[in-house]
């Protein structure tokens, strides 16, 4: 039960901040936190998202922001999708996408190397939206409808 808490709940987030005290003027942040587990979620879901998370030594907080702590988030989710397959149910795949790229690609040092950096951001994250909304799109139609909501004809 609370894996499948996790899956609608979990979000994960990243982006570029204006930083005068960073080198190149900019700084990659991200985030995993919940879309409503702690403002909405009973005290009962927040129980078993605990329970579960503890098989992998995380504890349940509103926000995760330290890199240990998303360290230890992606591990289990790579975990998890080795043994169950849970990347296409997870609400957040876009999320735990770009999470997964900023985490693989780190910030360079020089100008230069950003942009192109930025640039295979922006490409990666282009990519992910179309190959997750072909998907999306492809479920769809295998449920009976097509990409824009409307019935097959017969």
């Amino acid at each position: 039960m609370g894996l499948g808490i996790i899956l609608t709940e979990l979000r994960m987030s990243t982006w570029v901040e204006n930083r005068t005290d960073s080198k190149l003027g900019m700084r990659v942040k991200s985030r995993i936190g919940w879309r409503s587990l702690f403002s909405k979620g009973t005290f009962q879901q927040q129980a078993c998202v605990r329970n579960f998370l503890s098989q992998f030594n995380i504890e349940l907080k509103e926000n995760y922001n330290d890199k240990e702590s998303k360290m230890k988030w992606l591990i289990m989710l790579e975990k998890l999708e080795g043994l169950y397959g849970i990347r296409s149910s997870l609400s957040d795949q876009v999320g735990w996408h770009m999470l997964t790229w900023v985490n693989d690609n780190p910030l360079p040092k020089s100008w230069d190397n950003f942009l192109m950096w930025v640039d295979g951001y922006d490409s990666e994250r282009a990519m992910i939206d179309l190959t997750i909304k072909a998907d999306n799109d492809k479920e769809a139609d295998n449920n009976g409808f097509t990409s824009d909501g409307s019935a097959h004809s017969t």
